[in-house]
């Protein structure tokens, strides 16, 4: 079977693949929890967030070049895989990195401003309320109707999303000067995404012109809520 890394969002787990794994059977999906998240170990506050995250994955996949595909910030971990360690990514599917600092400084400070009630609930210790207002902004469906159990799981975890903040806004490891121009890319994003998507999107591809581009779906969570396209657009890109 093929090989394939798949690396999960924030606030999610390696469960977040299940869905995209039933639609690919003959693929073996190499899931990690992340720290902090499903099984992983939590997140050691002495160590950068990414680094960790480099480290679990490594552990996890075999030794030879595999495909990745990387959702959110999984997506950015992808990209750190891809230069850090060329030799372990054969190919390199993104589903809305959140790169931020791949773009424009214009869409970077709009963004900022759409996420200061985020920040805002974060500052004044009120996970509950910065959890909704995330969720709000890049989860799928209303934070209401979710089950206890996610409302919790995300509650609990939402301190994370700032640990990933030096990897993701400031490119704490200066992965974008080293992006790679001979890897194949594909990058996806949702129908009519926004502006901070697009313009991730299009950094991205300035920096990697050999990207492909595509759409699916309506929403941030596509591998949740589209994982029968995800697959095909998967399968077209391996060439299978």
């Amino acid at each position: 079977m093929r090989p394939v890394l798949a690396l999960h969002c924030c606030l999610a787990s390696r469960a977040a693949w299940g869905a995209l794994a039933a639609e690919l059977p003959d693929v073996r999906l190499i899931c990690p929890d992340l720290p902090g998240h499903g099984g992983a170990p939590d997140w050691d506050s002495s160590q950068d967030f990414q680094d960790q995250a480099l480290d679990l994955v490594l552990a996890e996949l075999p030794d030879r070049p595999v495909d990745v595909i990387g959702h959110s910030f999984g997506g950015t971990l992808g990209l750190r895989l891809a230069v850090d360690h060329p030799d372990r990514v054969a190919s390199l599917a993104l589903v809305e990195p959140v790169m931020f600092a791949a773009a424009a400084p214009v869409a970077r400070a709009a963004n900022e401003a759409n996420m200061s009630p985020f920040a805002a609930a974060l500052d004044r210790g009120d996970p509950a309320a910065a959890a909704a207002s995330f969720h709000g902004m890049w989860g799928a469906g209303a934070w209401a109707d979710l089950s206890d159990r996610a409302r919790t799981y995300i509650t609990a975890r939402i301190h994370l999303i700032r640990a990933t903040e030096p990897a993701i806004l400031r490119d704490l490891h200066d992965v974008l000067p080293r992006l790679p121009r001979d890897l194949p890319v594909r990058i996806l994003t949702c129908r009519s995404p926004p502006a901070i998507v697009a313009a991730i999107r299009d950094g991205l591809c300035a920096r990697m012109p050999q990207a492909q581009t595509g759409e699916i779906g309506a929403g941030h969570m596509i591998p949740l809520e589209d994982p029968g396209p995800l697959a095909e657009t998967l399968r077209s890109f391996w060439g299978t």
